[in-house]
């Protein structure tokens, strides 16, 4: 037996097909009926939670952005010192 050929699905057909699951409660038959592996069911289901709770994540969400973003601040400022130092060091060698 083959492989099947891959289907590119947008990901408006995946959220339905996810949804059609849940709503059915038996996920081998949305699977039959779309013709995608179980593993895929779940794996699409598992990044539209993400999606989910990253979109509701309120102030959670931005906390972690904002915390991200101030580590990057923080290492842009020591790269720039370190570059600062460099050029001091060079200036006091001669080069």
């Amino acid at each position: 037996m083959g492989r099947k050929p891959r289907v590119d699905r947008t990901p408006e057909e995946k959220w339905q097909i996810v949804q059609e699951g849940l709503k059915s409660g038996n996920i081998s038959e949305t699977c039959r009926r779309y013709q995608i592996a179980p593993n895929l069911y779940y794996r699409w289901k598992d990044e539209a939670e993400q999606g989910a709770k990253a979109a509701l994540g309120g102030r959670s969400a931005a906390a972690a952005e904002s915390e991200k973003d101030r580590r990057i601040r923080q290492l842009e400022r020591t790269l720039g010192r370190k570059s600062l130092e460099i050029e001091i060091l060079k200036s006091v060698v001669g080069e």
